[in-house]
């Protein structure tokens, strides 16, 4: 397997994507950033994505004989595993985008203990009513220029809280902007509920949302989510969200806010590398 360190390089990715996973999909069309390997740069066959906003991998392709497979297998084993272990990452989290690779994948790991939940996907295309009223200790923000500028003098206690997700996902805060697009909501100097769009492809953000628990079920998470939604329609964006069975009360969230259900998937990992 091959670093795709320049993303340009690739060509004809489109057997390697999923339109239905555009937080790995779109660090394979170079749409957003990540970590990349093929098989080969031109018209490769199979692909390994890592998102810094999932968390986690990603397999995409077709593994068409059994060197291909021990090759996919010695990569992950030596290569992957060394890394996360630098990075002093006791697991592997992965998922995988094309079907006939499933069980495949599944037996490189025939010697550990393998862990999964279900991941539902959900989707909205069309504008939210925007009939909710943020409460006067709050303040609603759009990213844009002059909210990154005040980020980066300092303005709020904790302005990792957004500026990590968008470093993380984007080249820069201009590539970010030209593609996606964020809201936060503060409190006093602190950032207390963020959505980030960390992903693009083919016209599809994938959301990223978090609040701050002690801010939690006052209908910040829900606003920002209308804000964000809405801007997208205003853009001709989809929105999808992405949430994991362990996590109820964001597929409630999502559920409660008009999004579609469009998928379930699997996510794996396995410990102690």
């Amino acid at each position: 397997m091959i670093k795709a360190d320049g993303l340009s390089k690739i060509t004809n990715y489109e057997k390697v994507t999923n339109e239905y996973s555009p937080s790995f999909s779109g660090i394979v069309a170079g749409e957003c950033k990540g970590d990349l390997w093929v098989d080969q740069v031109q018209n490769p066959k199979i692909a390994v994505a890592n998102s810094y906003a999932v968390g986690g991998f990603a397999f995409f392709g077709a593994i068409e004989s059994e060197e291909e497979s021990n090759s996919v297998k010695g990569f992950i084993h030596k290569q992957l595993f060394a890394w996360l272990k630098s990075k002093e990452i006791g697991y592997f989290e992965f998922s995988i985008e094309s079907d006939g690779l499933r069980n495949q994948v599944l037996n490189m790991f025939d010697d550990q203990e393998i862990q999964s939940e279900k991941e539902f996907s959900f989707r909205k295309k069309d504008e939210t009513p925007e009939s909710l009223h943020l409460p006067e200790e709050y303040i609603l923000h759009e990213v844009d220029h002059k909210f990154w500028a005040s980020l980066n003098e300092g303005a709020f206690d904790n302005r990792s809280f957004v500026t990590e997700r968008i470093r993380g996902s984007w080249q820069s805060f201009d590539d970010f902007h030209q593609r996606s697009l964020a809201f936060c909501i503060t409190h006093s100097t602190k950032i207390v509920a963020v959505i980030a769009g960390t992903a693009s492809f083919n016209d599809v953000i994938a959301i990223d949302i978090e609040t701050e628990e002690a801010h939690r079920n006052k209908g910040l998470a829900l606003l920002l989510t209308g804000k964000f939604v809405n801007e997208c329609v205003s853009r001709g964006l989809t929105a999808q969200w992405d949430c994991v069975e362990s996590n109820p009360a964001s597929r409630k969230l999502a559920e409660k806010a008009g999004f579609t259900f469009i998928k379930q998937n699997e996510v794996y990992w396995v410990k102690n590398l």
